[in-house]
């Protein structure tokens, strides 16, 4: 039967069916044509191809069953202009310390209402307002920058990697603003113990793996009680651990089950823990890690949110550890339209002996061509500030 006449269709967008879905809305084509019922299943590659290709639904509210977000207040914060000679490894220093303070607050149940949400808000539009003033810098920070403490490290490296892939999509302000917030706080609900599970070289035992998978439900509940309501960030945060095949936790949930929000800071979460290391064994290269990602994609990742992923990042992210074909050592400094070939800082020569001043090398020229990927641990630990040669003084 054709559709309703007052009904306005819509094409189905991205990542909205998948196969095996039970449909949550019924399916027309774009002239009203009835295609697939609502509650029927998406039971074979053909019917999803069929959908995909012609597929329009009425969007006149949400789908049944779905929860309207609380998300952030009306007028909520956008990202924060900074100058242009701002320091960005100091700032994002600086947003460890403040986060630091605010998981104190949160630990010691002093916050005043509406403190926790204003301040991690605050953050996120910090961390957003680096991204856009260089972002090739503060991901370089995500494998360079090992200022703090990994339960303060570790969500502020989501984050930025959380706010790089928002805005290459062009997720709305509010919604990042949740989701950023989310992966700030994701993991508040461990942070009593993380940093011993952290430094644990031997396999968690039960109790441990117990308190693990509820991390974020207890997450949450410490959220709210500090007075947090946005909807959408304590989603996120209780979702965060879900895997698309449905073998994460808490709820196993899979698929467009998972909200997008908690799919990309699932990836972020996953890419900065494998190239950050543990005390008992050092991180992957950034190569590493992006491989892991490539092949976990449709399995435990969202496989078109992995290829963004693997697309904004590129073969050689800043941060990451090159041999150049003259013998150099270098680290990557700024991606280029050629993901081949991005711009470098040499720091040893072809002897191994560090330069007194570091070189810029355009790799796309044949004899600093990238050769291969190394190790982090081949380089001295550097002050990222002069590989990508910025003030080291912080500018308020």
């Amino acid at each position: 039967m054709p559709k309703e006449k007052d009904q306005e269709l819509h094409p189905l967008e991205e990542g909205e069916i998948e196969l095996n879905m039970t449909l949550p809305w019924t399916i027309y084509n774009a002239s009203g044509q009835l295609l697939m019922r609502e509650g029927a299943v998406i039971d074979n590659q053909r019917k999803l191809d069929n959908l995909l290709d012609k597929g329009h639904r009425q969007k006149s509210g949400p789908p049944p069953g779905a929860e309207v977000d609380e998300g952030p207040p009306p007028g909520e914060p956008q990202p924060v202009k900074f100058a242009e000679n701002s320091n960005p490894f100091a700032e994002l220093d600086e947003i460890g310390y403040q986060l630091d303070k605010l998981f104190q607050r949160i630990e010691e149940n002093t916050a005043k209402p509406g403190e926790i949400q204003r301040k991690t808000y605050d953050m996120a539009t910090q961390i957003q307002g680096l991204v856009l003033l260089n972002s090739d810098a503060v991901l370089g920070a995500v494998h360079l920058n090992r200022e703090h403490p990994y339960i303060i490290q570790h969500p502020l490296h989501v984050t930025v990697m959380a706010a790089l892939i928002a805005r290459t999509l062009n997720v709305p302000q509010p919604a990042q603003l949740s989701m950023l917030s989310a992966a700030l706080t994701q993991n508040v609900g461990m942070n009593a113990y993380q940093m011993r599970l952290h430094a644990q070289a031997e396999s968690l035992d039960t109790k441990q793996r117990e308190q693990v998978n509820q991390h974020p439900l207890e997450g949450v509940k410490m959220l709210s009680a500090t007075g947090v309501k946005d909807n959408l960030w304590l989603q996120v945060v209780f979702q965060h651990h879900e895997k698309a095949n449905g073998k994460g936790y808490p709820k196993g949930l899979k698929g467009t089950q998972i909200r997008p929000e908690a799919r990309i800071v699932a990836l972020g979460d996953v890419y900065a823990a494998l190239v950050s290391g543990r005390p008992h064994r050092p991180g992957l290269s950034a190569q590493q890690s992006l491989r892991s990602i490539f092949l976990e994609r449709g399995q435990q990742f969202d496989p078109k949110l992995s290829m963004v992923f693997l697309n904004e990042l590129g073969i050689y992210p800043p941060g990451a550890c090159v041999k150049l074909r003259n013998g150099e050592l270098a680290v990557v400094v700024r991606r280029t339209s050629d993901s081949r070939a991005p711009m470098v800082t040499s720091v040893m020569d072809d002897h191994g002996q560090l330069f007194m001043r570091l070189q810029e090398r355009d790799t796309s020229d044949y004899k600093y061509s990238v050769i291969s990927a190394i190790h982090p641990q081949q380089l001295p630990r550097l002050n990222p500030t002069l590989l990508w040669g910025i003030r080291l003084k912080r500018v308020n």
